[in-house]
């Protein structure tokens, strides 16, 4: 009898062994898992941060998801909710709308989950972290610079119109500081400002071409992000008009424009180090590590005068 419970107890402890052992394992494989939510994958700077995002979340190993939600404020929210559901480690934020998420994004982090925004800062203080550029500093960037060109050689004066998605946060922001550096000349008049429709290349060609048409003597055409202002040189190029372009973000079509002499100036973000490092944030905050409320990611102004320079700098290849 005693022999015989000596080998129950035996094949007990083996057993409880093995299932801690088992478990163990399990909970060391566990995947980090990370839920994100861009603004759209139409544009080409949002294709640029996605590239960043998984680049980071397959060198760390961790689960990524990946919402697109075109735009729409209700399909991101739905897609939060979605994430919060599923009870994902982190959420990484480029919000479609700065005040319409809050509700959702709140949600989350009274559930334990950390969300860090990107791109456009949101209306509340509860999230870990904002990371980004400067969008008014982006704009009076690029205002700097033309405001500088009207100056030596217009005699400084011009007519100016604005191509922006009007919708954008961002845009809004680079917009007014793109006019805060211009309207500093007297003799500068901005004779449009109009939106370009979801923000898409062939709606900014449309209505740089309305604005060309309704402004004959138009000397400039601003816009406020890749496709409004690549938008606008397809539009002057079949027109054959003499309008100079500047703008916002660069790619390698933007820069082969710099080289052509159809885009003027605009200034590079860099939208793959900003999709990394908003991955990285949120895995840097899932170890317990401070993370500060603001990241900056730097600008660079990009012409033909530091079009080599800059263009190395930025690893333009890369995009």
């Amino acid at each position: 009898m005693k022999h015989k419970l000596s080998i129950l107890i035996f094949v007990f402890v083996v057993m409880s062994l093995v299932l801690s052992l088992t478990f163990s394992a399990v909970s060391q494989e566990k995947q980090i898992v990370l839920g994100t939510s861009i603004i759209t994958y139409e544009h080409p700077f949002y294709i640029d941060v996605v590239n960043g995002m998984k680049k980071a979340a397959e060198q760390a190993g961790v689960e990524m998801l990946l919402d697109d939600p075109k735009t729409k404020l209700d399909a991101q929210v739905k897609a939060l909710e979605t994430y919060i559901t599923r009870g994902v480690d982190a959420i990484v934020l480029f919000g479609v709308d700065p005040e319409g998420v809050v509700p959702v994004v709140e949600e989350a982090i009274a559930k334990g989950i950390p969300v860090i925004t990107a791109d456009m800062e949101l209306v509340t203080d509860k999230v870990v972290t904002f990371i980004g550029s400067d969008n008014y500093q982006i704009g009076t960037e690029v205002g700097g610079w033309t405001k500088a060109y009207i100056e030596k050689e217009m005699g400084g004066k011009a007519k100016i119109g604005v191509l922006w998605w009007a919708v954008s946060v961002a845009q809004q922001q680079r917009t007014q500081g793109f006019l805060d550096q211009v309207t500093q000349l007297p003799g500068v008049e901005i004779v449009a400002q109009q939106n370009v429709e979801e923000g898409l290349r062939e709606n900014a060609m449309t209505v740089a071409e309305n604005i060309m048409t309704a402004n004959k003597d138009i000397d400039f055409l601003f816009g406020g992000n890749q496709t409004c202002t690549m938008g606008a040189v397809s539009a002057v190029e079949a027109a054959g008009a003499n309008v100079k372009v500047v703008g916002v973000d660069i790619d390698t079509e933007m820069v082969q424009a710099i080289k052509d002499g159809k885009l003027f100036a605009t200034v590079a973000q860099q939208p793959i180090v900003l999709g990394s490092t908003a991955i990285e944030t949120a895995l840097n905050k899932l170890k317990g590590e401070e993370i500060p409320k603001r990241i900056t990611i730097p600008v660079l102004l990009v012409s033909q005068e530091n079009l080599e320079e800059a263009t190395q700098a930025l690893e333009i290849l890369d995009y």
